[in-house]
């Protein structure tokens, strides 16, 4: 769906104090993502613009945000936090700007569906509404601004809980702090609100009242899933949402044809994408942007973080993939590691206690146990032998190895870069390299020195 003539405006300039950290609370993750970036998620498909009041660490939320490819932002700063109604002013050039709706939510609220978003929106113009308030029925709405109605029904009032009898206090419905607003109205509403209240702050709330004595439609539209307005002030309450995100997340992938042997101990950020027919064992961990391809299998004990897997790969137990790519048809592990920048090419065995390092293995080549590789490019179908150590790392630099393809390099070689080893080398067990090799040589010893060569005829 996409939704026409919308400005959305985003609440961030808060810190968050009572999250206890030196980061505001927006910039904290929930399921591997920022906390904005999942309310930002929300208006995909919306068609808005969007702009975000900032204030504290506001370069860091704008880094945070600028990641996001093919979303129109733009950003107003709110050097001083005086309430919502202050916040939404800091706005107000947009607004003014704007003919149509006003979609206002907070930064905090990362479980907002994006249907949920599409249907208030749609809600609010098809009833050709001046303002439409989401709400929701709590059984405990501690802490949340009440939803007053007349006896028609009709909204006439958001109190907040500071200033609330005890009245009042007994309403379940409360004020999710998400708002559908005519632009001309919450313009006009703008200039004239005031901050008498307990707090002397400006209240994005006492539009309401204003919209009562201007005799504008007001509508109330609630959203049955009462998580999805849950905004994360506290640890505790950021560990409620990571849960219940977390759950949809596994829901979706099930719906999807993926195979979780055991939902409750696997944990999937929300960026990650799965194909049909994988299979994800027990204790695992998919991170950031990891990508995987059809019938994989994910045993137990595994961490894939902005991992690209191909088809037909089994990454056995306890194997690490950091910010790496691993083509078609592979085994990994177990007790694998690859570190950033590695790559591993069809076909090809990477086996238990290997690490890679900004390496590429190539097609049908074999690193089958306990080796170290670090800034190498392994030919294709070469055999690296056990105990095989690249050593790239002189004490102040690193450099590269690359070997060419169908080579074999004996158990417990150490490989001094920077080097170059040609097509079809051997290395006897135990060779310690320090220079490069032709192709068709075989060389043993420490240093090591060519005992054959293509001449040889043999």
């Amino acid at each position: 769906m996409e939704t026409e003539n919308l400005l959305s405006i985003i609440l961030a300039a808060g810190k968050g104090s009572r999250m206890n950290s030196d980061l505001i609370k927006v910039l904290h993750p929930v399921a591997g993502k920022s906390i904005i970036k999942h309310v930002l998620s929300s208006l995909d498909g919306l068609n808005s613009k969007v702009v975000n009041v900032i204030g504290h660490q506001r370069k860091k939320v704008k880094a945070e945000l600028e990641t996001i490819a093919e979303t129109d932002l733009n950003y107003v700063i709110q050097a001083e936090q005086l309430g919502t109604g202050h916040a939404v002013k800091q706005a107000r050039d947009y607004i003014i700007n704007h003919k149509g709706a006003v979609l206002i939510l907070y930064g905090d609220t990362p479980l907002l569906s994006k249907e949920s978003i599409e249907q208030f929106v749609t809600e609010h113009k098809n009833n050709d509404n001046d303002l439409t308030v989401m709400t929701s029925i709590l059984e405990d709405p501690t802490g949340y601004g009440r939803i007053v109605k007349d006896k028609t029904g009709k909204l006439i009032a958001i109190v907040e809980e500071k200033d609330a009898e005890s009245k009042v206090k007994e309403i379940k419905e409360i004020n999710s702090g998400v708002y559908c607003i005519e632009s001309k109205l919450l313009s006009n509403f703008l200039t004239k609100m005031n901050n008498n209240n307990s707090q002397s702050e400006y209240y994005l709330t006492d539009i309401i009242d204003y919209s009562v004595q201007q005799n504008k439609k007001i509508a109330t539209y609630v959203v049955e899933d009462e998580n999805e307005i849950i905004g994360i002030n506290t640890r505790k309450q950021q560990a409620a949402a990571e849960k219940i995100l977390r759950q949809r997340i596994i829901e979706k992938h099930l719906e999807n044809g993926v195979t979780i042997i055991d939902p409750a101990t696997t944990y999937i950020d929300a960026e990650v994408e799965i194909a049909q027919d994988v299979t994800i064992y027990p204790f695992n961990y998919l991170e950031g942007k990891t990508k995987i391809a059809k019938n994989t299998i994910i045993n137990p004990h595994c961490r894939l973080k902005n991992a690209l897997i191909g088809s037909d790969v089994e990454v056995l137990a306890n194997t690490i993939i950091r910010d790496s790519e691993v083509e078609n048809n592979v085994q990994l592990g177990p007790f694998a590691y690859l570190r950033p920048g590695s790559k591993v090419e069809s076909n090809c065995k990477i086996g238990d206690f290997v690490e890679l390092k900004k390496t590429t293995v190539r097609k049908g080549a074999k690193v089958p146990h306990l080796c170290y590789a670090g800034d190498a490019d392994i030919g294709e179908r070469t055999n690296i032998g056990a105990g095989t150590i690249f050593a790239n790392y002189d004490g102040k630099n690193k450099f590269q190895t690359k070997i060419g393809k169908d080579s074999f390099i004996g158990s417990d070689s150490i490989l001094i870069a920077p080097l170059k080893i040609g097509e079809r080398v051997k290395t006897a067990a135990g060779s310690v390299v320090t220079k490069d090799i032709e192709s068709d040589h075989s060389v043993m010893g420490v240093p090591a020195k060519i005992f054959k060569s293509k001449k040889d005829n043999t």
